[in-house]
Formats: C-alpha cells, structure tokens, sequence
C-alpha cells in the first residue's frame, strides 16, 4: 500500500522488493547441506564441523553451555553453568529445563557481566560490527542511549526486529525511514537499518547473506527479549544448521558470548541481553509475560471517546481522556475521538468512567488478568496536553501504543505502576 507519491520513497519500495526478491533466490538456488535434527536433548553435534554453534570447538578453556554461554561447572547448582558431567553434556541445568519444559531456574545473574563483555570487545583495534536489534513493539523501551554511546565508534547495523508483528498494511519503507527518524538523536551514525523477523523467511534468508557477507568480529546485542537469539536460530535453521541457542520469555536467557558460524569464515556472537528494567513486565510475575513477550500479530482495538473516559490494561495500567472536546457546530454536538489500541490480542480491555477509575480498580485488581504481583502498589501519572493537531502515538512499554489525532486542548494522562527505574511511557509522531 503506497503512502505517498514521492518518487524517492517509491524507487526504494522497488529495491526492497527487488534485495528481498534476490536473497529468497539466492536461498532456494544455493547448495543446501543435508539439514540435521538434534538427536540428543543434552548434546549438540552438526553434520560438518566448524559450522553451527562453535562455542566449544577449540576445546581450549573451559568447556562452556552452547545455551547460554557460561562456563559448565558441577560445584552450585544455584549458579549458572550447573551441569550433572561436563564431558557428556553441552547445555547446562537451566538452559536443558528452559529449553524443554519453558520452566526457568533461578540463579543469581548480574547486568554488568554484559558491561564487561562490551568493554573487552571494544578494546580491539579491529574492525568489528555490531547488529543492534530494537524490538518495534517497543521502541522506546528497547533503546539504551549509554550502550548507544559505547558502541557509536563501530561500525553499527539496526535490526528492526519483530516486524511480523505490525499489521500487513503497513508499508515497509514506512517502518524503516519511521526507525531512521526515531534514531536521529543518536550517537549512533551512518547505520544500516534492515527489517527482520524469526518468523518471516524473507526477512530471515536477507539476515542470513547479510551475515554470510562479512568475515570479521560481528556482535549481536540488545535488550532482553528483543528477539537477538530467536533470529539467530532462525538464521541457522534457514542455514539448514541446528538451532541451538536457548530463547524464552523470561530475561537475560542468554548469560554469555555464543560463537555462532555460519560457514567456516562467517560468524557471529550472541550476547546477552540487559533486563528491560523500564518494562512493565518488571512488575508482573512471569506467568504473565507471555501477555509481553508474544509471536503474533498484534491486535487493533478502537474506541470512540468523550473526555472523561478511561480504558484499563487488564490489573495494570489505565489511559484517560481527561479534557477536551471538538463540537460539531452545525448540529450543535460534541465529537467523539477515536484511540487506536495496538496490543496483544490475549490483552483485555475494559472502559470505565475516570471518576470511577480508583473503585474499579480496588473492587477488581486480584479478579483482573494480568495483574500487579504487589498488592500495594502505587501508581505514577504521565499527562500529556496538546496545542496543534498531529497525528501521534503513546508508547507504554510492554503494553503496545495508543494511535490517535490531537486538537488543540486536548489532554490525555496514561497510568502505570510505580518501580523501582519507571516504566516508560513515551510520546511519538505516529507510525501508523
């Protein structure tokens, strides 16, 4: 679907097509290794060595989980790496049960491991790339502007990641000069932005030859959950390799790098992800987060609104329509105004008077699901006022956004529950 007739915007619509196009040929036509299954739920081992997870292949150091990256040990099972034999086993206690029974087990990890990891990398005086994978679910709260900074000198490449989840409609070029546009603040300059998916094979087999294409130092970092290990699975199966890096919805899944080849020359290494500390995950247990951390397209739920309305998130957070009112004055009538939903389709939503927001909530948060996992919760309130009209969007972390056009007067305030480094909630120009 065109959004515009400029011829700029349209010849690049047509090279899109045209790369997207070529990397599906180049997939089908290439010579395609037999493809392997994993046999063992404990072991890892492909057809041809040097390619897949090659984590362990110089067997120097010690011998680390080809899940999460750590270091196998048989000392505390409280510890990551915990393992029964390390001779006979590659993944380690959490990884095997994440994997297999989507059950985490908890152990202590700390986000400066990942700090670490960056600054060793940095050291090198070689040329080295970062993939930098933001999720478009959640832009905002997927963005950290310190590790921005920390990997501005490299060279950088933007993975708009999850993009199966904005509506089909939704025009390509569109998401990618919306994301160029989004990142003009950044320290991050002259990066390559590419549209990706774990669930889209176009999106998948591009990711692919644009890994295939460099033989030096490549990075994939990100947010917890921003998708980094699911994509590279992806790129594995799609390489006909096995895919064995552990994903799921809880955090910081991945604790160490995990060298991934792709051919003998070509590779990559997974890091970990940093938590999502400005997520309202964050104040959820983790049977909810699959209302967070999702595969499916997302959902667009409309509501005709008079100021002095509210919609509720399930038990968590609430938006408001607190003034405001365009009338009609031909038919002497106030106008109602559409807000445009974007969220999981599990996510319920409920309307209610503003004036009845606090009893609603009190009579029915350990009814409602999702839920806070305090029961004393207290909340914080962003307000947002308008004096033109504009299109525009409010991202609430976790939570999707709310489309819908400003007019002078306007004020909107959205509420979530108070932690321990805020919940982001942030205004945008609208993508859709």
């Amino acid at each position: 679907m065109k959004y515009s007739k400029n011829t700029e915007v349209e010849k690049l619509e047509k090279e899109i097509d045209q790369l997207e196009d070529q990397a599906l040929l180049a997939h089908i036509n290439g010579v395609k290794p037999p493809k392997v299954k994993q046999k063992n739920k404990v072991t890892l081992t492909e057809v041809k060595p040097g390619v897949g997870n090659t984590t362990n292949l110089d067997k120097t150091g010690p011998k680390r989980c080809v899940g999460c990256g750590k270091d196998l040990q048989i000392d505390d099972e409280r510890r990551p790496g915990y393992v029964l034999d390390i001779e006979k086993q590659d993944y380690c206690l959490r990884c095997f049960k994440i994997k297999h029974y989507n059950r985490l087990v908890e152990q202590e990890i700390n986000d400066q491991d990942f700090i670490d990891i960056l600054d060793n990398i940095n050291k090198t005086q070689e040329k080295i790339r970062y993939y930098y994978v933001v999720d478009i679910f959640d832009l905002p709260g997927s963005r950290l502007p310190w590790l921005e900074q920390l990997i501005s000198k490299k060279e950088v490449v933007i993975l708009i990641n999850k993009v199966d989840l904005i509506p089909k409609a939704v025009n390509k070029v569109k998401i990618i000069k919306y994301v160029q546009k989004f990142f003009e603040d950044s320290p991050i300059k002259d990066a390559k932005f590419i549209l990706t998916s774990s669930m889209k094979p176009e999106h998948v087999y591009a990711l692919v030859n644009e890994l295939k294409s460099v033989n030096y130092d490549q990075y994939i970092i990100g947010i917890s959950n921003a998708g980094k290990s699911s994509l590279i699975n992806a790129c594995l199966s799609a390489n006909q390799q096995i895919p064995s890096i552990v994903t799921s919805k809880y955090v910081n899944t991945t604790l160490d790098k995990i060298k991934i080849n792709f051919t003998e020359k070509n590779y990559i290494y997974d890091t970990p992800g940093l938590v999502k500390h400005n997520h309202i995950a964050i104040a959820t247990s983790p049977t909810y987060w699959d209302y967070f951390f999702f595969q499916k397209e997302v959902k667009q739920v409309t509501y005709q609104l008079l100021k002095g309305q509210t919609i509720f998130y399930g038990g968590l957070a609430w938006f408001s329509f607190e003034d405001g009112e365009r009338i009609d004055l031909a038919k002497n009538k106030t106008l109602k105004t559409s807000f445009h939903f974007y969220v999981n389709k599990q996510m319920p939503l409920h309307r209610t008077k503003s004036d009845n927001t606090e009893k609603y909530f009190r009579t029915h948060r350990h009814a409602l699901s999702p839920r806070l996992k305090d029961n004393d919760a207290t909340f914080t309130t962003h307000t947002f006022t308008f004096d033109k009209a504009a299109p525009m969007d409010i991202h609430i972390s976790g939570l999707g956004w709310i489309n819908f056009k400003s007019f002078v007067g306007m004020k909107l305030s959205v509420t979530v529950p108070e932690t321990e480094f805020g919940i982001k909630v942030q205004l945008l120009p609208a993508m859709i």
